[in-house]
């Protein structure tokens, strides 16, 4: 038994050492990756609040600014601190709960992470400056790493005791057949059939006998030749299974993903090559499918980066399961896989295939002991004969799959080589603009609103401006459709809604209790949670009522979901904020949407108000949609009011809100005190109030 440890020890060490330079490359890797996304996100959201206190940071309202501190504290899991500097102002606000350490206490040592102090100027009025500093700890960071390795670990140590097993059995085989041989020998010498031929004295029976144990004594001699080079046959045979088991686990990892099972880069592009000639010698098209699950990161910030991980094993299961033996299924990385449809002879047969596959990925997962729906985008490119590469077939996929997301996600997209440009135009300019959110290049200008007939300032609207370094000030139109489909709009909602709250703050200060509308995008709107956020937002602006926020959707925003715009809408009225249908009868305007929808005011689209002095079409436009406004008990306001005669048509149509060109332009929110203080009533409006009186 005594070879058992002296031909184990060595293997043992040997695994320990190839183990050893392994998770070191691995330790290295991940802590490097780990390392640039947690500076990239702590040097992200340093500018972004920067940016956010940049235009109230030399005021005395420190409730504010603690609110806006104490907001962006979420906004990053590894913010433990935020320290606000200034000459008169001191804050500093702390994380309540800190992550969670999932890794022992030495761990963090041979990563390489440190706690990270950024501190970001602000620029002040009257030439003064502020500082804020913002004060990480890499423990989310760090958790990652840990726990990486140690699933690499789990599997590590489930092939190594594999790899044991193995060759115990083989080695017992053998002990087993030796022991075998042996007892057969002395069986046969000691015999009955041996001890009679000794008996007998006749010579041939002699003879006999002493051939008889002679064989038995080779037979002997072989078993304990075979008993002494036991010891070489087990280390030959160690060493061998040692070769090959290692062999085949280094070619393994090295070809295949380790979490989920699937091939990894490395295959895929071997695979790719191969199917690429293929496709060229046979005349066959060849399609390269890219998967991107939808809003994945909420699964693992919702449910942990374990279960995450289960979902993509479960992702994967399916793609090997649909794959077969027709097609190939890669995971390239986080929730990014791929899939080979090789051997098609037709777009349409293409198409069909994608769709199944959607529909099997978007059936419910388990996660945590319940059903989770999630959805894919799928982004296509097809090979059909013509001279590419596999770079540019998953290039195009890869913009075909930004395609499918910009168009609602939950779908696929097929490249299309004349829209490649024009997409990668939109995606330069979508970075562009979130560069300028986080860059402070955002403005808001505000548009009086007054009531003609009373001759008093009703409200202003909050108007978004860009303040391009190179193009100078761009209105919404020049860059909001770029976002329009996208999170990014999100963000710049929720920045114009604080921006505007912050400044009504002001105003309320100041004696001027004036309502704010903000224009609201169609896919805030439609936001899972907006109400909350909206609730949240409000609450860091104590010294502003909600009836004093006033929300402007277009028409056109309910259709996509009516019932759900409609709930959102009732719930926000609910904490006192107010809505308006923004461009009416430009759209979709029925009856049944103003019934459906609880607006409280709706606005006359400047188009029909410019023209209404000329165009006859346009007053009898404008004339119903005041006569609609008051049958169902809404206020009417008119935008694009150019001159004093279309303010007194309105007034004799019965609309006395109104904004436009000819009452004041946007300005800066500097501007708009002193603008109230000498703005006077128009004297044909204020003749045809006391006319009508």
């Amino acid at each position: 038994m005594g070879i058992y440890p002296r031909l184990f020890t060595p293997i043992f060490f040997l695994i320990v050492a190839v183990s050893g330079v392994r998770y070191k490359l691995l330790l290295e890797s991940e802590s490097h990756s780990a390392n640039a996304r947690y500076q990239a996100e702590a040097q992200q959201l340093g500018k972004y609040l920067a940016a956010t206190l940049q235009p109230i940071a030399g005021e005395r309202d420190v409730a504010a600014i603690e609110a806006i501190l104490a907001g962006a504290l979420p906004l990053n899991p590894d913010l433990a601190a935020i320290r606000w500097d200034c000459p008169k102002k001191h804050l500093l606000v702390r994380a309540e709960a800190a992550q969670p350490a999932q890794y022992p206490a030495w761990f963090p040592a041979v990563t390489g992470l440190d706690a990270l102090h950024s501190a970001f100027p602000v620029a002040l009025a009257g030439g003064k400056g502020g500082t804020l500093a913002l004060h990480f700890t890499p423990v989310r960071a760090i958790n990652r790493i840990w726990d990486s390795l140690r699933k690499q670990a789990g599997i590590s140590a489930v092939s190594v005791l594999l790899i044991y097993l193995l060759l115990g059995l083989i080695l017992a085989a053998n002990r087993q057949m030796l022991r075998r041989l042996a007892q057969a020998a002395d069986s046969f010498r000691h015999g009955d059939y041996g001890a009679r031929m000794r008996v007998d004295g006749t010579p041939e029976a002699r003879a006999l006998a002493h051939t008889f144990n002679n064989m038995a004594g080779e037979v002997q001699t072989l078993v304990a030749s075979l008993r002494a080079s036991e010891r070489d046959l087990g280390k030959q045979l160690a060493q061998t299974v040692r070769m090959q088991s290692a062999l085949q686990q280094m070619s393994w990892q090295n070809y295949h993903d380790v979490l989920t099972g699937l091939p990894n880069r490395s295959a895929l592009a071997a695979r790719f090559e191969q199917e690429l000639f293929l496709a060229r010698e046979r005349q066959r098209l060849l399609a390269v499918c890219l998967i991107d699950l939808d809003h994945f990161q909420r699964v693992n910030e919702r449910f942990g980066a374990e279960s995450g991980d289960e979902i993509l094993k479960q992702v994967a299961a399916r793609l090997h399961g649909f794959a077969r033996q027709n097609h190939y299924s890669a995971r390239l990385g986080g929730d990014e896989f791929v899939m080979l449809l090789s051997g098609q002879s037709e777009t349409a047969a293409i198409e069909e295939i994608v769709a199944q596959l959607l529909r099997e990925l978007s059936r419910p997962y388990q996660c945590d002991g319940l059903a989770l729906t999630l959805s894919v985008s799928a982004g296509v490119a097809v090979y059909a004969g013509r001279a590419t590469s596999t770079e540019t077939l998953l290039r195009h996929a890869d913009h075909a799959v930004y395609q499918a997301k910009l168009t609602g996600r939950n779908t696929y997209h097929f490249f299309d080589a004349e829209l490649d440009e024009e997409v990668r135009t939109h995606h330069n300019q979508r970075t562009d603009i979130r560069a300028a959110l986080l860059g402070g290049e955002l403005r808001l200008h505000y548009q009086p609103k007054v009531n003609m007939r009373a001759g008093d300032i009703v409200g202003m609207e909050a108007l978004l401006r860009w303040q391009h370094p190179r193009r100078g000030v761009l209105e919404p139109a020049h860059f909001l459709p770029a976002v329009g489909d996208t999170d990014l709009i999100i963000d710049i909602g929720e920045w114009v809604l604080r921006q505007a709250l912050w400044q009504m703050q002001r105003w309320t200060a100041s004696g001027r209790h004036w309502v704010v509308s903000v224009n609201i995008a169609a896919r805030h709107l439609q936001q899972a949670g907006f109400v909350a956020r909206l609730k949240a937002i409000l609450a860091e602006f104590p010294g502003v009522r909600a009836e004093m926020l006033e929300l402007e959707v277009l028409e056109s925003s309910a259709l996509g979901d009516i019932e759900h715009v409609r709930r959102v809408m009732t719930a926000c009225q609910a904490l006192g904020v107010t809505f308006a249908l923004d461009d009416f009868g430009t759209g979709y305007s029925s009856m049944s949407y103003l019934k459906r929808l609880p607006a409280d005011i709706l606005k006359i689209d400047q188009s029909f108000v410019r023209n209404m002095l000329s165009d006859e079409e346009d007053l009898h436009l404008v004339s119903a949609v005041i006569g609609l406004a008051k049958s169902f008990h809404l206020k009417v306001i008119a935008e694009g009011v150019e001159t004093v005669e279309h303010g007194s048509r309105l007034m004799q149509l019965g609309c006395d809100l109104a904004q436009g060109y000819g009452i004041a332009r946007p300005m800066p929110a500097d501007a708009v005190l002193q603008w109230a203080a000498d703005y006077s009533q128009a004297p044909a409006w204020r003749a045809a109030a006391l006319s009508a009186a």
